[in-house]
């Protein structure tokens, strides 16, 4: 926190004292007498020149963001949504997105992110989509305020723009994923450092006249232990969303959507949640370009 301090400079004036002896007539068989003027007395120092205050200014919080995004997300009439964070996950339409020039959003369909500093971790993304954890901050919906106090508990999301129809074929073969960190939700007690963990994983996309086929597996870990989500699933249509295992509990599970990537690639985009060997459990998000 920083002060400011206001100093007061208070003008030096100089005064001129001038005594006027005045003469004095006496009348007398003596004569009269007539006393010499007093000296002036001068102060010849130069005043010195008003200094104008300072200004307090508040400074600008630096922040703690991580990541990057190639270019900003360009958002369609079909852009959607995932968000997950402790006792809430949501996904949808996206009626409003904001944002900022990092990269990060902090508006995601009304729901907002505000804070000094508001710091997103792990931010990535391009035309096509963006992610994020929103790590230290307040995030505000219509169900109240929730504070993230820079600790696990953090808020993982995702915004992309749906397909306008599923390919009638095609096999795209997908990249390695772009993850947030998996964070804590509970289960068995870690440590502080065992807060966040690291993900990695595969996907696969295929596309025939029933629809679209699409798998993944997600491996985490954490203060040293590990764990793994996998999962499958049929869609039917181009905005189809599969819930797949305890996802909506606290079970190990999976939400998977697809979306466009523009230039006929697609994106397969997945929340999840997952249980490591020690009891712990995780949950983050996962994008992976497939053309």
């Amino acid at each position: 926190l920083a002060f400011f301090y206001w100093n007061r400079m208070q003008l030096n004036h100089a005064f001129v004292l001038t005594l006027i002896a005045a003469s004095l007539a006496a009348c007398g068989g003596g004569g009269s007498s007539s006393p010499s003027d007093a000296a002036v007395a001068v102060n010849t120092t130069k005043p010195a020149d008003p200094v104008a205050p300072v200004v307090p200014v508040v400074p600008t919080a630096t922040g703690e963001n991580t990541g990057a995004v190639s270019a900003r997300f360009v958002k369609g009439d079909s852009a959607r949504f995932v968000f997950a964070s402790i006792g809430l996950q949501s996904s949808g339409k996206a009626g409003s997105l904001v944002q900022d020039a990092a990269g990060a959003l902090s508006d995601i369909n009304g729901i907002v992110f505000t804070g000094n500093p508001a710091v997103t971790r792990e931010i990535s993304g391009d035309a096509s989509f963006a992610q994020g954890r929103w790590f230290k901050g307040t995030f505000t919906n219509t169900f109240g305020a929730t504070s993230l106090p820079g600790n696990n508990a953090s808020a993982h999301y995702v915004a992309y723009n749906a397909l306008a129809a599923l390919p009638a074929s095609g096999t795209p073969s997908c990249d390695a994923g772009t993850f947030t960190a998996p964070a804590y939700t509970g289960g068995a007690s870690v440590s502080s450092d065992a807060n966040f963990g690291k993900a990695s994983g595969t996907a696969s996309v295929s596309f025939d006249a029933s629809g679209a086929k699409v798998a993944l597996s997600i491996d985490a870990s954490a203060g040293g232990s590990t764990g793994k989500v996998s999962a499958s699933t049929s869609m039917a249509s181009a905005a189809s969303s599969s819930i797949i295992g305890g996802y909506l509990s606290s079970g190990t599970g999976a939400q998977l959507m697809l979306g466009d990537g523009g230039a006929g690639r697609y994106l397969l985009i997945a929340a999840y949640k997952t249980q490591l060997a020690n009891g712990a459990n995780y949950q983050g998000v996962a994008t992976f370009r497939c053309s």
